[in-house]
């Protein structure tokens, strides 16, 4: 069998031992498998300033049998002989493994044919026949404890609870008797005085008077109650001092409640729109039923925005509400100039776990020029949207993102125009492993309209930039007219893949790949490639794209983006 030299000790302080006197020892092991030669060494660390010739054999023979025990070997042979430089080789045959005999292990009382317990039983690695791991004995007697505490079995505790070891038959034999006793249900809820209605606040629980105790439930309620807005800290709690006869848990409800204004200052810079800054207003709460307010300014050298929205909650306040939101917003852009402002009117409710719903109605009142087009144009648009978004467990990278729409207008309703319109936008993001991931994005858009005209500026299809085709300038793909200016595309369809590979810490290495195309009748797909740097700072991600686009101009085929913020 192969050795290798494992050194737990080895320093020589020549400072404090006069010369000539004897070294630590090192050791080197053989004969084991990997998890029982670390644990070897863990119980080898003691004697790491202890001389090596004060070590017997009958020592490390004990320290031998106490590491490899726990794992059911209890017959193991040691072989000791000493090197030069005090080198100390262990040549250990672990002999065989002790069997579990008989394996009784039973859950009574309410839990008995509660189906946690029983799978928490069955993936126990203790059935008669397998190997005997204390560690599985532990932690099985812990989690019963856990389990039962979490789904309020308070009166759990151990009849039984024996490990008998045999050596001499090498066998074991398990013996646990857990009774869970009944199970506790939730009592009355004790919500705080604050500047939120206690019925608001009722109304969100996870849980109801009556209901099997689960201390899962009062986490989720604790995330959901945060999850409001309304409160700057929230606990809540369960009080076992309180118990009644009735075997009901009273739960509190602890929170400090959120300011009622908060304003947030914001900046970035990419190299599509340069310079950007924000002022986010906010009112979490704007009245005692959980109303909330917001007020954007956003400004850019293109693009200048303002947006008021008044959020007002129904029954399930963090997933089903109306909002009510007004924008107006200037761009002055390449061949576009455009001011609008956009009134829109929506309800918001929870499809499934996953997807939410939107359905909306919106006035948007526009003046713009397009190329060598002015026009004016107004649009009541009915719609609907459903979107998922699910982030990972930093918050600073998406696992996947869907956001899909469907709007229409028609003359006889308000409108200047007759426009179907349909977008479409993923983002996908897969870990392949901890050094490895892969994203996809895609973007498609859709104007159904009699003409080009029949469309505002703001609804027509631009392409190009770090958002949806690298290697190209900022929205600078579309069709153009006989002067040669971007007029905007009926149609739009992009997509992106990129590998990135983790370089250092937080610095990773990209390459990618993008199509797509902005277009009104014939689809001529442009593509860039190029190399990514990102650094995936704690706070502000920060990315560069050096971009090639394979089909731009001659002479303007390499671009570099340079982005701060949430990445994929």
């Amino acid at each position: 069998m192969a050795s290798f030299v494992q050194k737990l000790i080895g320093i020589s302080v020549f400072a404090s031992m006069p010369f000539g006197d004897a070294l630590a020892a090192e050791f080197a092991i053989q004969g084991l498998s990997k998890p029982l030669e670390k644990n070897l060494e863990y119980y080898l660390m003691p004697l790491a300033e202890v001389r090596a010739d004060s070590l017997s054999v009958s020592q490390l023979s004990k320290l031998v049998k106490s590491a490899l025990n726990p794992y059911g070997y209890y017959h193991s042979q040691l072989s000791v002989r000493r090197g030069e430089n005090d080198l100390i080789m262990l040549d250990v045959d672990a002999g065989e493994v002790m069997l579990v005999a008989k394996s009784n292990v039973v859950v009574s009382g309410e839990a008995n044919n509660d189906q946690d317990f029983i799978e928490l039983v069955n993936q126990a690695q203790l059935k008669q026949g397998q190997p005997l791991l204390h560690s599985e004995y532990d932690t099985l007697k812990r989690n019963l404890i856990s389990l039962a505490q979490q789904k309020g079995y308070l009166d759990g505790h151990f009849i039984e609870s024996s490990l008998e070891v045999m050596p001499s038959l090498n066998q074991a034999n398990v013996n646990l008797h857990f009774s869970s006793g009944s199970r506790y249900q939730f009592g009355d809820l004790s919500v705080p005085i604050s500047g939120i209605e206690p019925a608001r606040i009722e109304a969100i629980r996870t849980f109801k008077w009556g209901d099997d105790f689960d201390t899962l439930k009062l986490s989720q309620y604790q995330s959901d109650l945060y999850g409001t807005g309304w409160f700057r800290r929230v606990i809540v709690k369960a009080d076992f001092e309180e118990i009644s006869n009735s075997q009901e848990v009273p739960i509190e409800v602890l929170a400090e409640p959120n300011s009622r204004n908060i304003v947030q200052v914001g900046g970035g810079y990419s190299t599509d729109l340069g310079l950007r800054a924000s002022l986010n207003w906010t009112k979490p709460w704007y009245n005692a039923r959980g109303h909330s307010f917001e007020a954007q300014a956003y400004a850019s050298k293109p693009e200048q925005s303002l947006l008021l929205g008044y959020k007002i909650p129904t029954q399930n306040v963090l997933t089903d509400y109306y909002g009510i939101q007004f924008e107006s917003k200037h761009v002055d852009y390449r061949d576009t100039s455009s001011f609008f402002n956009d009134l829109l009117f929506e309800k918001h409710w929870q499809l499934d776990s996953d997807w939410q719903s939107t359905m909306h109605v919106r006035y948007l009142q526009e003046n713009y020029r397009q190329a060598s087009e002015n026009n004016e144009s107004q649009l009541l648009l009915p719609g609907v949207t459903f979107s998922l978004l699910d982030r990972k467990n930093d918050q600073l990278e998406v696992n996947h993102r869907h956001v899909y729409s469907l709007e229409y207008s028609d003359p006889n309703f308000f409108s200047d125009s007759r426009l179907l319109r349909i977008e479409g936008n993923s983002v996908l993001s897969w870990d392949i492993s901890e050094k490895h991931k892969f994203h996809f994005r895609s973007n498609v858009g859709i104007n159904v309209a009699d003409t080009l005209s029949d469309i505002p500026s703001s609804l027509r299809f631009f392409a190009g930039g770090d958002g949806n085709l690298r290697g190209y300038g900022y929205e600078s793909i579309s069709p153009r007219d006989e002067n040669g200016d971007l007029t905007g595309a009926r149609y739009m369809f992009t997509a992106g893949l990129e590998y990135q590979y983790q370089v250092y810490r937080q610095l990773w290495l990209g390459a990618f790949y993008d199509v797509g195309d902005a277009f009104n009748d014939n689809v001529d797909w442009k593509s860039g490639t190029g190399l990514s740097l990102i650094w995936n700072s704690k706070y502000v991600p920060v990315k560069v794209d050096f971009a090639y686009g394979l089909d731009a101009p001659q002479g303007d085929q390499f671009r570099v983006h340079f982005s701060l913020g949430t990445q994929f």
